[in-house]
């Protein structure tokens, strides 16, 4: 679970759905693709943080930023914003010198939860292309 005084915004599908009703709407192609990327990223960054968060609460994982950002690439075969990983992750005092005690665990993370994080960003594409299909036919 999020160590005390940490909070993150979960980017729900939802949010999503608001941000590309506004991209359609916008008149510039680039400025249209570029919000729904975007919103996209935004959508499946929510998912990885939530199998995140599921391994430090089930496996009692001491989640760094650089932890996390190993085992995201290691699910999904490349990283996600460092900031946001910092944000949620980085405590005040650690340094180099005192790393995760978790962190030769990180190739049996990745496959324990490889699978499921796999399951979930397809759900969350197909979600995401439910919800492009609808609003571009709301607007049409």
């Amino acid at each position: 679970m999020a160590k005390s005084g940490r909070s993150i915004y979960f980017y729900t599908l939802d949010h999503y759905k608001a941000d590309i009703e506004i991209a359609m709407d916008l008149e510039n192609l680039e400025q249209r693709r570029a919000m729904a990327a975007a919103a996209s990223k935004r959508y499946k960054q929510t998912v990885l943080f939530y199998w995140l968060e599921r391994a430090e609460v089930d496996d009692g994982v001491d989640l760094t930023p650089t932890l996390a950002l190993n085992l995201v690439k290691g699910w999904m075969g490349r990283g996600i914003d460092r900031l946001t990983l910092n944000k949620w992750f980085a405590v005040t005092g650690r340094t180099a010198a005192n790393k995760s005690r978790d962190h030769h665990r990180k190739d049996e993370l990745i496959e324990k939860y490889k699978e499921q994080v796999d399951r979930d960003i397809k759900k969350a594409i197909s979600d995401m292309g439910k919800v492009r299909k609808a609003v571009f036919y709301r607007i049409i």
